[in-house]
Order: structure tokens, then C-alpha cells, then sequence
């Protein structure tokens, strides 16, 4: 290889390198959906917040393939090519996985807590 290509790669190399920058560093900013909203005044008339509304049971909870990745996507740290491989070589096999899990066996059942007290 001639020196010419060599500086050329280098250099090419170099200002990708830059350009990319280094998104894994730092720490992750608060989102403003995830703030609670003032709800109204009270009696006294001093705000209150509303405690946030509960999402519904989607298709995406339902299916283990679907949100199996989110939460390695969610639980891999804030390296974004961490995330990215933990979702994609772990999250979708084991989604995959429990989807015939669910499909032989069927539903886990969801948790119940007695809507009466057991007095022993």
C-alpha cells in the first residue's frame, strides 16, 4: 500500500471516529412525560399532583417476543452499542424462546393479591 492510501484511511477513519462522538458517556436527562401534572387546587387552594394514569394491557405486553428486547434495551446501562447487542443477540432469542413457551404452555397468570384479609 502506498503512504497516500494509508493518510487517506487514517484520516477517513479518524473523522468518522470524531464525527460519531461518544454517546455511552454521561447521564441520562429526565424526560418531561415523566413528570407528574399539577391535577388542580385543593381545598385550601394549594396545587396537588396527579399521580400518573396507568397504561392498559397492550399487544406488546402480551408477547414475550415483543418486549422481551425493551427490557434488555432498558436494563443494559446507557452505552447505546451495549444496548443495542443486549437486545438484539439476547433479548430476541429469549423472547423467541419464551413465545413457544407461551404457545405450549399458555398464559403466565397474573398476579392477584386477595381482596380480603386471611385471618389465621
Amino acid at each position: 500500500m502506498s503512504t497516500r492510501k494509508v493518510f487517506a484511511i487514517l484520516t477517513l477513519a479518524t473523522l468518522a471516529l470524531a464525527a460519531s462522538g461518544c454517546h455511552g458517556a454521561g447521564r441520562r436527562r429526565a424526560s418531561v412525560v415523566e413528570d407528574p401534572a399539577i391535577a388542580g387546587l385543593d381545598a385550601e387552594d394549594k396545587a396537588f399532583l396527579a399521580a400518573p394514569a396507568d397504561r392498559g394491557v397492550t399487544v406488546v405486553d402480551r408477547h414475550p417476543i415483543l418486549y422481551t428486547p425493551r427490557e434488555y434495551w432498558d436494563n443494559a446501562g446507557d452505552n447505546r452499542l451495549v444496548k443495542a447487542a443486549a437486545a438484539t443477540f439476547v433479548g430476541v432469542p429469549v423472547g423467541i424462546v419464551g413465545e413457544v413457551r407461551q404457545i405450549i404452555v399458555g398464559r403466565p397468570a397474573a398476579v392477584v393479591s386477595p381482596a380480603t384479609d386471611i385471618e389465621y
